[in-house]
């Protein structure tokens, strides 16, 4: 098999713990979902049990201590930090100039976090594409790798809920009072969560049952800065594209990990692409954004990592608070542990602004 980009290692915190944590109990159907309010605004949230990792320092010496960084470190990696807002809190009234909180500027959160984790990088990105940053971060990573300018690169990803995202989220009535929905009939809005992602990519030959990068695509349907397309044309382009990189068709997807906000029309949209793209045969789909809460920018590296954990098990968790179909918005959405066969999933995500992105991960066989 020829070289790819390979996921040699990868860790995440959010509302449910660390990584094999949250894989455990998203397929045993838990959710870390809490009651409102969330800095006295009336919606539920999904916070870090312990919240003093929304400090960027402490949330990231706890993920190295998953992961093993001494080649990485040896090698001076490509070094990617993926954020939408980061930790924002030192504009907050009240919060400016106390020092309490770090920088508001992302290039200054991606040296914080490259010094945390003890890094010397030989180039470092900052990529802040609203809630598909992590996932155009892998892609950027994959491209980069695949035309040799690096050998390995680091992915960081972190967002944490503060009060102006919640109210600036509020204010565009896209929260929820009650909890994600994701693709149910009586959906309301999307749930902030907290979270945080370290991943390591190598460009190599992958090993048997290593999971690797096999098409990642991303495109720009720019119909409105915060609503998504009614046709679902930009996102279903997207996992074409993805689709062609591997040179793969629609019948070698085995599962699909939608972006799945609970937002009426994100879903919608979403269950379009994905039908135009299966031919409405779609394979089984799943959200995770009604257990652990949507983590912005960081959240679609959360759920890259998460799904190779659900690819190694070749099972899907069950759509947290899923019950009722939806005519709008109708593809096979998981309603219990369900288990797949064909070896690959597709992650889609999206953003504000018309962003989508698709990436296709596969396990290599034998």
């Amino acid at each position: 098999m020829k070289k790819c980009a390979v996921i040699e290692q990868g860790a995440i915190v959010c509302s449910l713990g660390m990584l094999h944590e949250t894989t455990r109990s998203l397929l045993e159907g838990h959710s870390a979902i809490q009651p409102a309010p969330c800095f006295d605004v009336p919606v539920a949230y999904a916070p870090f049990h312990d919240t003093s990792l929304r400090d960027i320092d402490n949330a990231f010496a706890l993920l190295i201590d998953r992961i093993d960084l001494k080649t990485v470190r040896d090698e001076r990696p490509l070094f990617i930090f993926a954020a939408a807002k980061g930790d924002i809190r030192s504009l907050e009234p009240g919060n400016t100039g106390n020092g309490k909180f770090p920088s508001a500027l992302l290039d200054d959160q991606a040296k914080q976090v490259a010094r945390t984790i003890g890094i010397t990088p030989a180039h470092s990105l900052v990529i802040s594409n609203a809630c598909a940053s992590g996932t155009v971060a892998v892609a950027v990573a994959k491209f980069l790798l695949e035309q040799g300018v690096f050998n390995s690169a680091v992915i960081a990803g972190f967002d944490v809920i503060s009060r102006f995202v919640t109210t600036g989220f509020h204010s565009l009535g896209a929260l929820s009072p009650t909890g994600a929905r994701p693709f149910d009939a009586a959906r309301d809005g999307l749930t902030l969560g907290d979270g945080a992602a370290l991943a390591i990519l190598r460009f190599r030959e992958p090993d048997k049952d290593e999971i690797y990068c096999a098409g990642a695509s991303q495109s720009n349907d720019a119909n409105h800065r915060t609503g998504p397309s009614r046709t679902g044309d930009g996102l279903h382009q997207a996992a074409i594209n993805a689709l062609n990189d591997a040179g793969r068709l629609p019948d070698d997807i085995g599962t699909i990990k939608c972006h799945g906000t609970a937002t009426p029309y994100n879903d919608a949209m979403e269950a379009k692409a994905i039908n135009r793209l299966c031919s409405d045969h779609p394979p089984p789909c799943f959200s995770v954004k009604g257990a652990i809460g949507h983590t912005s920018g960081a959240g679609s590296l959360i759920e890259i990592l998460l799904a190779e954990e659900f690819l190694r098990s070749k099972s899907i968790p069950p759509t947290a608070n899923f019950t009722t179909p939806d005519a709008d918005a109708s593809i096979p959405v998981s309603v219990k542990t369900t288990t797949f066969s064909i070896p690959s999933i597709l992650c889609l995500s999206a953003g504000f602004g018309g962003l989508n992105t698709a990436l296709l991960l596969e396990e290599r066989q034998a």
